[in-house]
């Protein structure tokens, strides 16, 4: 399924093993890659959603670079050319984050560190802004160091939130940040030690799309997660049984 632009926000969260990867099309065409999941079907999901003569892609987004949402990334970058790279400054000694980072510098390609300042914009009202973690933050655990970031276009917006646990998601309420969105990517794969219900009531989606294969051995999603979602009347889709396709007007 092949997808023009056509005046209206995508996104695509890809059944990529047990891992997280994304593919948001702006209504004018505009691709954003979220991470590269488990696995190397990122590179045959991207084929089957993007025009086979489009070998461009606007930005790939690494929320954090633990192995479940980094493995196809290295490939991207030799089959696409990528115009920017946004990427959490938490750091891994991973040598496929290593071959990442040197791709990156091979192709002299722009990288961009994350500050909550940072707002992204796009040529056809579509903006990316960056909520957390800020540049001093003290915490070295990678998943709470994961980028958190809302993309939004003419009025409707998806909040993606890396593997976040509690200490991050309480930090982010602290401060303030309207976190408030359509479509919540939910964080860590639906593991209880994240999506407090404060968290998710704050932000209040209409869909929350888990990034779990069916039957895993981490148990995910967990039960408490699936409760918390359900008392707030969230709905869910989860990618383990293929790719959640989302579209908004």
């Amino acid at each position: 399924m092949t997808r023009l632009p056509d005046g209206k926000l995508h996104a695509y969260f890809f059944d990529a093993g047990q891992g997280d990867s994304a593919l948001v099309v702006t209504p004018s065409g505009k691709q954003i890659l979220i991470d590269g999941g488990n696995d190397m079907s990122v590179l045959e999901h991207l084929g089957k959603y993007m025009p086979f003569f489009d070998r461009s892609i606007d930005l790939i987004v690494l929320s954090h670079p633990n192995k479940d949402h980094l493995v196809s990334l290295t490939e991207v970058l030799r089959r696409y050319e990528v115009k920017g790279i946004l990427a959490s400054s938490a750091e891994a000694d991973l040598g496929r984050y290593l071959s990442f980072l040197n791709e990156i510098k091979t192709q002299s390609i722009p990288f961009l560190l994350p500050d909550p300042d940072k707002h992204i914009y796009f040529s056809d009202e579509t903006v990316l802004d960056v909520i957390y973690p800020p540049e001093m933050l003290g915490i070295t655990d990678m998943n709470n160091r994961s980028l958190v970031f809302k993309i939004s276009s003419r009025g409707k917006s998806m909040l993606f939130t890396g593997d976040i646990e509690t200490k991050a998601e309480n930090y982010i309420l602290n401060s303030g940040a309207d976190i408030s969105a359509d479509i919540l990517k939910v964080a860590h794969h639906g593991s209880k030690t994240s999506s407090s219900e404060n968290f998710l009531d704050a932000v209040s989606p209409s869909l929350a799309v888990i990034t779990a294969e069916i039957n895993n051995s981490y148990g995910f999603p967990n039960t408490e997660v699936i409760e918390r979602l359900d008392r707030l009347e969230i709905p869910i889709k989860q990618t383990g049984g293929g790719n959640v396709e989302v579209e908004m007007r």
